[in-house]
C-alpha cells in the first residue's frame, strides 16, 4: 500500500541543517515534513564525534549541549608549527558532540514544534508540473510513497537527491560534485591512549591531519583529502604513522566527505530551494558544513515563511534567499577559496616563516577566521605583509615567486566577494552575473 503525504514545506534530508530547517519553519506555523533516507537513530552515525563552535548555539538559538550528548568543551585547539617545535592556541571554544544525539535532539524539536520526521523513505523521483517542483516520489518500508508540498527543500547533504534530478533548464545547476572537487575525511577513534601523546584539540600546519577529543580520554587522528576514501583513508595512515606511530587501542574507523566548489549561482528556483553541503555551502577553510548550513538556514526559513504567506513560491518569490546569502556568508566563503587552499600548498619552510611573523598561519587569524568566516586581510594590512615578504625575499625565507602568486591570489579573491556582494537583486540579472562568475572559477 503507497504512502501519500502533503505539506507545504518537505525537506529531503533529516541531518542537521535539514533537521534545524524543519524545527525553524515548524515554529514559525508551517506544515513540515521531513524526510530521510537512513533509520533516524542512525543519522549522523557515519562520523559519530562532531566539533561544534559553542558560540553558535546562541546564534542560533539551540540549547547548547549536555552530556551525553556533550563529551567536552575544548577551550582552545593548538596549532603546531611544521616541525612541530611549537605551537599556538587559537582561543575559540569547541563542543565534542555525539552527532547522532545532537540530530536525534533536533528532530526533537522540529516535531514538538509540530513538524513531522519520517526515517527509511528513499527519494527517486522529482514531480515536476507546470515548471514547478511539487513534491517527491520514493520508497517507504519497502512501498511507493509520494510526498507534495508547496516548496521543496534538498537538504540531502553532497549526494543532493533532489538538485540533481531537476530539469536542466530550471535555473538550479544539477551537477553531481566531481571526485576532485570533493573532500573526504577519514576518522580513527582510538582509546587507551599512553601518556606523551596529545591531547585536547591539535591540528598541523602544512598537513590535512589533526589529533582532537573523542569520548572520555581517547581521541579521534582525522584528515581531509582529495579525490577518493581510498586516498583520505592512504594519507591517513601515512600521517599517522609518520607523526604518532600506533597510538592507543583502535576503537572505531568513520568517514565521511564534503564538497570543495564553488556554490551553484542560484539556490532556488519554482517551489524548490536547497540548503547545506547540497548546495555547497560548508566552511571554506574547514570543510565543516553544520554550522554554515545554518546560516543558510535560518535565511531560507524566514524567506519561505514571508512566500508561504504571500502565495507566491516562484523563483521570483523565494529569490530572496539567494540575495541575502550571497550578499554576507557566500561572498565571505569565496574570497576564502579563492586565496587560502592555493596558500596552504605553498612550501613547508614559506607556511613556518609565515607563522612565525603573523601572517595568515597565527592565532589571531586563526580566531578571527573561525568568527567571522573570512580572512582579516584589508588593503593597509595586505600593504604591509607585502613589505615583510619582500624581507623575507632578502633574507632568502620565502620565494619570488610565492610572493607575486599570494599578491595574485589576493587581488582575485578581493575581486571574488565584491562580485559575490553585487549579486543580483532579482533573476533577471543572473545571465550576466554567472558569466562572470565562471570566468572567475573556471567552471
Amino acid at each position: 500500500m503507497s504512502e501519500h503525504w502533503n505539506a507545504d514545506v518537505v525537506i529531503v534530508g533529516g541531518g542537521p541543517t535539514g533537521s534545524y530547517l524543519g524545527w525553524k519553519l515548524a515554529q514559525a506555523g508551517s506544515d513540515v515534513l521531513i524526510l530521510e533516507t537512513l533509520p533516524l537513530e542512525k543519522v549522523g552515525a557515519h562520523i559519530e564525534v562532531i566539533h561544534l563552535d559553542q558560540v553558535r548555539f546562541d546564534e542560533f538559538e539551540i540549547p547548547h549541549p549536555l552530556p551525553p550528548e556533550r563529551m567536552h568543551l575544548v577551550p582552545a585547539n593548538k596549532v603546531w608549527s611544521v616541525d612541530k617545535s611549537g605551537y599556538f592556541e587559537v582561543r575559540y571554544p569547541f563542543y565534542v558532540v555525539n552527532m547522532p544525539a545532537f540530530v536525534q535532539r533536533l528532530h526533537g524539536y522540529a516535531r514538538e514544534s509540530g513538524g513531522r520526521v519520517v526515517g527509511g523513505a528513499q527519494v527517486k523521483e522529482v514531480i515536476m508540473e507546470d515548471g514547478y517542483c511539487r513534491g517527491v516520489r520514493g520508497t517507504f518500508n519497502q512501498q511507493p510513497f509520494e510526498a507534495r508540498a508547496r516548496i521543496v527543500v534538498d537538504a540531502s547533504g553532497l549526494i543532493s537527491a533532489v538538485r540533481t534530478k531537476l530539469p536542466n533548464d530550471f535555473g538550479v545547476e544539477n551537477c553531481p560534485v566531481p571526485a576532485e572537487q570533493t573532500f573526504y575525511c577519514t576518522l580513527e577513534l582510538r582509546d587507551e591512549i599512553p601518556a606523551g601523546y596529545p591531547v585536547d584539540n591539535n591540528s598541523y600546519l602544512g598537513s590535512p591531519g589533526y589529533w582532537n577529543k573523542s569520548y572520555g580520554e581517547g581521541a579521534v587522528l582525522g584528515i581531509i583529502a582529495p579525490a577518493s576514501v581510498n586516498n583520505a583513508w592512504t594519507a591517513l595512515t601515512q600521517w599517522r604513522q609518520a607523526t604518532f606511530g600506533e597510538p592507543g587501542k583502535l576503537v572505531a574507523k568513520r568517514a565521511g566527505c564534503s564538497p570543495y566548489r564553488r556554490s551553484p549561482n542560484s539556490y532556488v528556483g519554482n517551489g524548490f530551494i536547497g540548503v547545506g553541503d547540497c548546495v555547497y555551502q560548508n566552511k571554506a577553510f574547514s570543510g565543516e558544513g553544520i554550522t554554515s548550513g545554518f546560516t543558510a538556514c535560518k535565511i531560507a526559513s524566514e524567506v519561505m515563511v514571508k512566500a508561504l504567506k504571500r502565495g507566491d513560491v516562484s523563483r521570483e518569490g523565494l529569490w530572496e534567499y539567494n540575495v541575502r546569502y550571497f550578499h554576507g556568508q557566500g561572498a565571505k566563503f569565496a574570497g576564502v577559496m579563492m586565496f587560502l587552499f592555493p596558500v596552504n600548498g605553498l612550501p613547508n619552510h614559506e607556511i613556518d616563516y609565515l607563522n612565525r611573523h603573523n601572517i595568515i598561519f597565527c592565532q589571531d587569524d586563526y580566531e578571527y577566521m573561525n568568527l567571522n568566516y573570512e580572512l582579516n586581510l584589508p588593503a593597509e594590512r595586505w600593504a604591509a605583509i607585502c613589505e615583510q615578504l619582500s624581507t623575507g625575499i632578502k633574507e632568502g625565507m620565502f620565494s619570488e615567486n610565492s610572493l607575486q602568486l599570494m599578491n595574485a591570489l589576493y587581488q582575485k579573491a578581493c575581486q571574488v566577494s565584491a562580485h559575490y556582494r553585487a549579486y543580483p537583486v532579482n533573476p533577471s540579472g543572473i545571465e550576466a552575473w554567472s558569466k562572470v562568475t565562471r570566468e572567475y572559477w573556471g567552471y
